[in-house]
């Protein structure tokens, strides 16, 4: 004889596909890149916890990104990406979600902007996953700096999710 618990589905939390979403343990997994030059550390404070990502841009580049590759994503499936960031001029960054690997194919966020501000703010964006058909393990979720950022720019980011849209099991 069993028990049944009738409000267990509607406390499910959304698992985020992002390790380290607030910088506390370090900068792995995430990676900067630039072809110009600039830092990537967690050494300033977070919004909310004690840590977060800093990039500095020293040169800018015609490409430069903080990401995190080797994300699990479902084929047709809500996803709700949020994020705290502001930059030290107010200059924007543009998100995307992506194949990791050439061709870089889109895998439903696209360069989307955001405007940042001088200040902690808090942004979300809900997608739907599209161009692969099965569970895939090669998403890359992508910060581009290029054509926003400028010589002697400082980038601040925390607390950043991923995270399927989930439904609550009551339909009463």
């Amino acid at each position: 004889a069993g028990s049944l618990c009738a409000g267990a589905m509607s406390t499910a939390t959304a698992q985020n596909v992002v390790v380290n979403p607030g910088f506390e343990s370090g900068t792995n997994p995430w990676s900067f890149y630039t072809n110009g030059a600039g830092t990537f550390s967690n050494s300033a404070a977070g919004a909310g916890g004690t840590y977060a990502a800093r990039i500095g841009i020293t040169t800018q580049g015609s490409n430069v990104q903080l990401n995190q590759s080797a994300l699990a994503l479902e084929p047709g499936t809500q996803y709700t990406l949020t994020f705290k960031g502001y930059s030290s001029t107010g200059h924007d960054v543009a998100v995307s979600v992506l194949k990791h690997v050439s061709p870089y194919t889109n895998y439903g966020l696209s360069k989307r902007v955001f405007n940042l501000t001088t200040a902690w703010q808090t942004f979300s964006v809900q997608f739907t996953t599209s161009n692969f058909a099965g569970a895939v393990s090669d998403a890359r979720l992508l910060f581009a700096f290029q054509s926003y950022d400028a010589n002697g720019d400082v980038y601040y980011f925390d607390d950043v999710t991923l995270s399927k849209v989930t439904t609550s099991g009551d339909t009463a």
